[in-house]
C-alpha cells in the first residue's frame, strides 16, 4: 500500500513525531520551489541565421526565478559557456543554474546559412531580355538577390542580368525572418534565338538518293527532332517522311533555343515523261490518214500534265494531237518532245516521239524474157525498168 503525503503526515502526527512532520513538510515546500523556478521553454525547435553568429546566449528561455543553464546532454554537470557558438543541427538542454531541475528541457537548433548551387551560371535564353534573374537556380528558402556582397536592395526576379556580372543570393530564415550570409554566383548567358526558315519545304523523291534530316533548313545550328518536346535529336541521316512535321532547335553548346521551328515536309514524285516512242507513215498514206495523239505513243507510264514541242504545232494539250496531212517526205523525221515540269522541286523529265515519212515504194516496170532449157542462169532484176528499189523480195523465192 502507498502512502500520499497527506498520509504521511498524518501518520507522522498520529505517532506523535512532529519533528519528522517538521522536516518532511519543509523537503516537500522546498522540493516544489524548486520546480517552480525552473527554466520553461516554448520553442524547441529554435532557429537562427548564420550572419547573427548565435551562441548559447542567443539560445530563448523563460527564467522561473532559478536561472537559465544550457547543457551539453541531459545528464552532463557542467553548463557551457554563453558565449560557445551554436552548431547547425546540435541539440541542447535547458536547466537551473544549480542544474537540478531533473528532466530537462531539449530544444534543436537549425543555423541558415547561403543558400547553395553553382557558383558559375549561364542561363540559354532565345533572346538576351529574357536572361533575368528568375533563370539563376539556387537552393535555399525565399532566396533574394543583391548586385553587391553586403547591403543594398534585392533585386526584382525580372532584372536582366548583365553578363560577366558577379550577383549575390541570400536565403530567408522562414521561421524568423532573417537573412543569411551571401553566396555569390558569377554570370554569363547564352543566346540561344528560335531558328528560322521555310515552314513547308518539299523535296524530289528519289530512291537511289532520297532526302534526309540533313537536307532540312534553318537558320543556324541545328538539332532535329520528331515532336516538340522530344529529348533525342535525330541522326541527320534519318531519311524524310511525306507529310511528317519536324522541328528545330538552335545550338550553341552548351545552350539549345528552348522554343523550337516547326517544318512541314512535302515529298513530290519525280517527274515521269514516258519513254520515247516512234511513227511512221508511207508518203501515200499522208493525205488518207487523220490526226494522231502523239501521247499513245510514249512508252511508260507518262504524266498526263507535260507540254509539248516541235516543228509543227499540236492541239490538245497533253494529248499532242498532230495533223499528218502537213507532213512531207522532205521535212521527214519529225522529232516532238514531250516535257513534264509539275513536280517543283524534282528536275523536268522528258521524252520524244520521231515521226518518219516513208517514200512509195518503187518496184519498177514489168519485165520478159524468154528462155531455153539449156539457157545460162538470168538476173530477173536487171529485167525490171524504171529503176526499181534493191532490198525487195521475190515471189516465188
Amino acid at each position: 500500500m502507498f502512502l500520499t503525503k497527506e498520509n504521511k503526515i498524518q501518520t507522522y502526527r498520529n505517532k506523535g513525531n512532529w519533528k519528522t512532520v517538521f522536516l518532511y513538510v519543509s523537503f516537500l515546500l522546498f522540493y516544489s520551489f524548486s520546480i517552480a523556478q525552473c527554466p520553461t521553454v516554448t520553442n524547441l525547435s529554435q532557429s537562427f541565421c548564420d550572419v547573427q553568429s548565435p551562441t548559447i546566449a542567443s539560445l530563448q528561455a523563460t527564467n522561473n526565478g532559478g536561472g537559465v543553464a544550457w547543457f551539453a546532454t541531459d545528464t552532463s554537470t557542467t553548463p557551457l559557456a554563453s558565449g560557445l557558438g551554436l552548431v547547425n543541427g546540435e541539440d541542447y538542454f535547458a536547466d537551473s543554474s544549480g542544474g537540478n531541475c531533473g528532466t530537462r528541457v531539449r530544444v534543436v537548433v537549425t543555423i541558415y546559412s547561403a543558400p547553395t548551387g553553382l557558383p558559375f551560371q549561364g542561363p540559354c535564353v532565345d533572346s538576351p531580355e529574357l536572361a533575368t534573374i528568375s533563370t539563376l537556380v539556387l537552393v535555399g528558402n525565399n532566396i533574394r538577390w543583391y548586385n553587391v556582397p553586403t547591403g543594398g536592395t534585392a533585386l526584382d526576379p525580372s532584372t536582366v542580368l548583365i553578363p560577366n556580372t558577379l550577383y549575390y543570393a541570400s536565403q530567408t530564415n522562414p521561421d524568423t525572418g532573417c537573412e543569411t550570409s551571401r553566396f555569390t554566383v558569377f554570370v554569363t548567358f547564352g543566346v540561344v534565338p528560335v531558328p528560322t526558315g521555310p515552314p513547308l519545304q518539299i523535296f524530289c523523291q528519289d530512291n537511289s538518293n532520297p532526302p534526309t534530316v540533313a537536307n532540312l533548313i534553318a537558320s543556324g545550328n541545328n538539332n532535329w527532332y520528331l515532336t516538340s518536346t522530344s529529348g533525342i535529336p535525330l541522326p541527320l541521316d534519318t531519311i524524310l517522311v511525306d507529310g511528317q512535321t519536324y522541328y528545330a532547335t538552335t545550338v550553341d553548346p552548351p545552350c539549345q533555343s528552348s522554343e523550337r521551328f516547326e517544318v512541314l515536309v512535302s515529298i513530290q514524285t519525280q517527274n515521269n515523261a514516258g519513254t520515247n516512242g516512234t511513227v511512221s507513215f508511207c508518203e501515200d498514206q499522208l493525205l488518207s490518214s487523220g490526226p494522231i495523239n502523239l501521247f499513245d505513243s510514249l512508252g511508260g507510264s507518262p504524266f498526263n500534265t507535260g507540254v509539248w514541242s516541235g516543228p509543227i504545232f499540236l492541239t490538245n494539250n497533253h494529248q499532242g494531237t498532230l495533223d499528218v496531212s502537213s507532213l512531207t517526205l522532205s521535212g521527214s523525221p519529225y522529232i516532238f518532245t514531250y516535257t513534264v515540269s509539275s513536280s517543283t522541286e524534282c528536275p523536268p523529265a522528258s521524252a520524244t516521239v520521231t515521226v518518219t515519212i516513208n517514200p512509195i515504194p518503187n518496184a519498177g516496170s514489168n519485165g520478159s524474157i524468154t528462155l531455153c532449157e539449156t539457157s545460162a542462169s538470168v538476173d530477173l532484176f536487171t529485167l525490171l525498168g524504171n529503176n526499181p528499189e534493191t532490198g525487195g523480195s521475190w515471189s516465188p523465192p
